[in-house]
């Protein structure tokens, strides 16, 4: 088999007549004439474009298709049918009378029937008595689309439409219309946003602009806003319990919604259990929506909305890419892609009733029947000729067509193309399944990626996000609905797609990874997809400081990603999680040293009774869940201090080191002192014990799991520990940011390197030296001391991203990794907890911020951009949002994934506190 236009001349063509189309040179009907020829081999045409490299090639394909719309109008001109109401000597005089003397309508007249017309509809109108028939609807809209085309300029244009509709012309018009909307859902997966992807959607499968959901949980919901806002139900209460399970147009009846979407034309609506939604248009357009009772297809609008709101609320808590929930797409759209044979088949009927009568009813003729079948008498009957039309379907749909003759040449062409393009609308939806069959298979695939183009050389589905890997091996640049040469930049690949494909069908390109398939039907050039191998995104086998190396680079593009596709996340806190191999240009030149305020009172160790530090601590049914909260005893050192004893004694620290209490209890008190003695809102003993307590809980959750019961040796497990409760000792209540663009001696001591987190560690192990305080003298310290700072590191929040990705690397292999994401994790513990708690850790961190904000300005130093306004709730309470959904939530998701799910709870109470700061926000812009 071969093809007659090779691929590149091929995309140059349907550039070509793009690039026309849209300088305004041919319009939308010779636009398609064009393609017409070229795909069904049209030899005048392939004549004109067999040099594609000539420069007045534009101007030839303008004349070529300018003289063949020439001749289709003169070919179709005789006829009674086609004969103008207007003869052809008529003058016009100014805006007089264009009506010619032949002609038994007067302009007068003419008024007088609009005049009347308008009185009754009027009439109809405010009598609202019953609704209107579907064939009175039809003849409305028929009537509606008539005076939107007339002109303002000049009024004899405007007698043309007078003339008989071509209802051939406006059948295959409407068929390439329906085809592109309903071609390409998979498109939407290409795209990172699920709020486009969603509003796409409603566009795309059922032609409204925008959509509304009310939720008794969630608020309502607008897409024009993508915000949720509270929603007062009990004040819309009446309107909302007239809405049923069914499409219902919103109505004037419904007072306080129709006051509520009056912007819109027209608003449908229906409601899933206490869920409830609006679709709307704003002017009123064909839609599906007007259709599912007719045609059953209501149980396609659920799949649909459920879609939308369960996209919509998993994107208000997370992370959340179409390609996550592809497949679901892929069947919402073929669905669509079905039930918009019921959109063709309605516009025939609206079209066939300009003309004739149109009796319509679902047939109920079992067994085997052909597409579109037809009766007519025989041309001797003195009755009225009629025929019948039945359409294929799972309920076949007959109507009868009175005056339709197929006799007669122009009524037979009208035939003939209704049976022509159903029959091709049917195989459209055959191939539909097909392909969404195939997508779905490279969604699935986690080795290899497709990429497919279309004849213009345009993207149209793209299985996964391209892989940094794959995108530096292949100077790939993503572009959604671009073209191959704008997305490929490498010249070995662009040489095999360009290269002359006439004779082959699969291009393999030796030692290369990918392969190009060249998509064709019926001899007709479709377009072509590339597929990169499987095992290419496989992990190779590098030395470990290489796929280190390889990690850290992929996290930093995703970070980078991350901040392109979400512009609201632009100076935000966000930045604070910037690998160190990326962060900003450090200041050069200390301007004024940071001194912090002189504290008014003197900070005393609190010397620990060895006798009351054994007494059982208040909350000691809590100590072994994440029910327990600090702040229930921040203000009594003595509970505290318990707390951490029995921590020791749980994991059974003491007993098997063989601690010696007294000299715990001076280094307890003495980090108490280090923590405290700066009076920081958050960086405190608090959090300390906070952290230690949640590294406690999660690892013995995960040491209740078999897979894991002899993942951890004493020595790590003490480590992780004492490291979550020393990982803050000494804080400043500043940034490392800060740290470094001072200039200060801990910064120039560490080398800008984990400047805080390193101090700490240095902090807490000068203690452990300590004769006084040296309780841990029974262990191997030097691997203890390794693992300790280890872990500390791991709590800087600039190895974030790092971290995660090597987790979800090597988490079954690497204990570092493991123990670095338990303390990483508990770090946030705070804003894992149930909202009002969560809330006050936010406060306090924010406290810190706010007044480092101030003192880099008294320095002369960089402001922290995400540190400004925090007093404002509405910019709080988006930095919030931001760093719960990219930075909390993530960590927590992928930790629990490896702990078999055992912090969903967590999970639920973050999901919680991303929506409490959202409605703050909500509450704070009205």
């Amino acid at each position: 088999m071969q093809i007659s236009q090779t691929l590149r001349s091929c995309i140059n063509f349907h550039k070509l007549v793009q690039e026309l189309s849209d300088q305004g040179d041919i319009n939308f009907k010779e636009k398609n004439k064009l393609k017409s020829d070229f795909n069904s081999n049209n030899e005048d045409l392939l004549s004109l474009i067999e040099d594609m490299d000539n420069q007045n090639l534009k101007q030839h394909l303008i004349d070529y298709v300018k003289s063949k719309q020439q001749i289709i109008k003169v070919a179709n001109s005789p006829g009674i049918r086609r004969k103008s109401l207007l003869s052809e000597s008529s003058p016009l005089i100014g805006r007089k009378s264009v009506f010619s003397k032949e002609s038994k309508v007067t302009e007068e007249d003419l008024l007088n029937y609009i005049k009347q017309l308008r009185d009754a509809l009027i009439e109809v109108y405010q009598s609202r008595s019953n609704a209107l028939t579907l064939l009175v609807q039809d003849n409305l809209k028929s009537l509606t689309q008539f005076i939107s085309k007339l002109p303002t300029k000049s009024p004899q244009p405007s007698l043309i439409l007078l003339q008989e509709t071509n209802i051939v012309d406006d059948i295959e018009s409407y068929y390439q219309q329906l085809k592109n909307q309903f071609l390409n859902t998979q498109s939407l997966l290409i795209n990172d946003s699920i709020v486009s992807v969603t509003s796409n959607l409603v566009n795309n499968l059922l032609n409204c602009d925008e959509f509304t959901f009310i939720s008794p949980q969630q608020g309502i919901y607008e897409s024009v806003k993508h915000t949720f806002a509270i929603f007062d139900h009990n004040q819309y209460l009446e309107d909302l319990i007239s809405i049923s399970n069914n499409i219902n147009l919103v109505t004037e009846n419904q007072t306080k919604l129709s006051e509520m979407f009056s912007q819109y034309a027209r608003t449908y609506s229906f409601r899933i259990q206490d869920e409830f939604f609006f679709y709307h248009q704003k002017i009123p357009k064909d839609s599906l929506l007007n259709l599912t009772l007719e045609y059953n297809c209501l149980q396609e609008i659920l799949m649909l909305t459920k879609l939308i709101y369960k996209s919509i609320i998993e994107s208000r808590v997370q992370l959340f890419s179409p390609i996550q929930i592809g497949n679901m797409i892929l069947d919402v759209g073929v669905e669509f892609v079905r039930c918009s044979k019921y959109l063709f088949i309605n516009q025939i009927i609206n079209l066939l009733r300009t003309k004739y009568n149109i009796e319509k009813a679902d047939s109920e003729i079992q067994g085997s029947f052909t597409s579109i079948q037809s009766t007519n008498p025989s041309p001797s009957n003195k009755q009225v000729k009629f025929a019948k039309i039945l359409f294929k379907d799972v309920l076949p749909i007959e109507i009868t067509v009175i005056g339709l003759n197929l006799n007669k040449k122009d009524d037979l062409s009208i035939y003939k193309t209704i049976q022509n393009l159903y029959n091709k609308y049917l195989k459209f939806i055959e191939l539909t399944y097909d392909r969404i069959t195939f997508y779905k298979y490279f969604i699935k695939s986690k080795d290899s990626i497709m990429l497919e183009f279309d004849k213009e050389g345009k993207l149209t589905f793209l299985s996964r996000p391209i892989p940094p890997s794959l995108s530096r091996e292949f100077h790939l640049n993503y572009l959604p609905r671009g073209h191959y040469y704008q997305i490929i930049q490498n010249q070995q690949l662009l040489h095999d797609i360009e290269q002359h494909l006439e004779n082959q069908w699969v291009i393999q390109s030796n030692d290369q990874l990918y392969e190009i398939f060249l998509k064709a039907r019926n001899k007709k050039f479709k377009g072509f997809a590339i597929i990169f191998s499987e095992g290419f995104l496989q992990t190779r086998s590098l030395e470990l400081e290489t796929k280190k190396i390889k990690l850290r680079q992929e996290a930093t593009q995703y970070l980078t990603n991350l901040e392109q596709n979400n512009p609201e996340l632009k100076n935000t806190i966000l930045s604070f999680y910037i690998p160190s191999s990326i962060q900003a240009p450090k200041v050069l030149i200390k301007r004024k040293k940071s001194r912090m305020n002189v504290l008014s009172e003197i900070v005393q160790i609190n010397l620990i009774d060895p006798q009351s530090i054994e007494i059982e601590p208040i909350h000691l049914n809590q100590i072994d869940t994440f029910e327990f909260n600090i702040f229930q005893i921040e203000n009594n050192s003595i509970e505290k201090q318990r707390i951490v004893y029995r921590i020791f004694l749980r994991n059974k620290f003491i007993e098997i080191f063989d601690i010696d209490k007294s000299r715990m209890f001076e280094f307890l008190s003495e980090l108490e002192y280090r923590y405290d003695k700066r009076r920081n809102p958050f960086h405190n003993y608090n959090h300390g014990v906070n952290v230690m307590h949640s590294c406690h809980v999660i690892m013995n959750k995960m040491l209740s799991l078999p897979q894991y019961n002899d993942l951890f040796d004493q020595n790590t497990k003490l480590a992780l520990v004492l490291g979550g409760l020393c990982h803050d000792v000494g804080h400043t209540g500043r940034t490392n940011y800060f740290e470094i663009n001072n200039l200060s001696e801990k910064a120039i001591r560490y080398h800008d390197k984990n400047v805080l987190e390193q101090y700490h560690a240095a902090t807490a192990l000068k203690l452990l030296l300590r004769e006084r305080m040296n309780f841990l003298k029974n262990i191997d310290f030097r691997s203890f001391r390794e693992k300790f700072i280890q872990n500390i590191i791991f709590t800087d929040k600039a190895e974030h991203f790092n971290l995660l990705k090597f987790f979800e690397a090597n988490n079954e292999k690497d204990i570092k990794i493991i123990t670095g994401m338990i303390i990483h994790t508990s770090d946030f513990a705070g804003g894992s907890a149930k909202w009002p708690i969560s809330k006050e850790w936010s406060l306090r961190v924010n406290q810190e911020f706010q007044s480092q904000y101030e003192e880099e300005g008294k320095l002369g130093l960089p402001q922290q951009p995400f540190m400004k306004d925090l007093h404002n709730m509405s910019v709080l309470s988006k930095s919030e949002i931001g760093f719960y959904k990219f930075i909390v939530r993530p960590l927590y998701v992928s930790l629990s994934s490896f702990m078999d799910n055992q912090l969903q709870d967590r999970i639920e109470n973050i999901d919680e506190t991303i929506i409490e700061w959202d409605l703050l926000a909500s509450q704070e812009n009205q």
